[in-house]
């Protein structure tokens, strides 16, 4: 079974170095498996968008797990990113990496189920605050 890894991160995360290096690290962990795969909750911006262009830049294999934010009457899901967290947590990845902006409650969940399920964390965290 291809080696995979499950990436969480936030909307606003712009730092490309931060994943790319990231990215690089696990995938040489792997002995450079041309299989390994790249689990994404598939959000068209941030962290997942910056993590997939990266992975399908190096020619390697994206499973894709969008959000379903609108219900079968149409309304809102407002607990549909979370339900995606946790189905992403449950394949059960080898690793997952957290690219989380300022706390987000989104990646910060995501990393917690990741963690109370055993599976293997990195967490690379920072902050738009300005301080003093």
């Amino acid at each position: 079974m291809p080696p995979r890894l499950l990436i969480t991160g936030s909307r606003g995360w712009t730092d490309r170095a931060v994943i790319r290096d990231a990215l690089r690290d696990w995938w040489d962990s792997t002995g450079r498996d041309p299989e390994a795969i790249l689990v994404s909750g598939k959000c068209p911006k941030g962290a997942d968008r910056i993590c997939e262009e990266i992975w399908a830049h190096n020619g390697l294999t994206l499973e894709l797990h969008p959000a379903k934010w609108r219900k079968a009457d149409g309304s809102q899901d407002m607990a549909a990113g979370y339900t995606r967290n946790k189905a992403m947590v449950d394949t059960r990845p080898d690793h997952l990496i957290a690219f989380i902006l300022d706390k987000s409650g989104g990646a910060s969940h995501c990393l917690r189920y990741a963690q109370k399920q055993g599976i293997p964390t990195t967490v690379y965290e920072a902050t738009t605050a300005v301080t003093d």
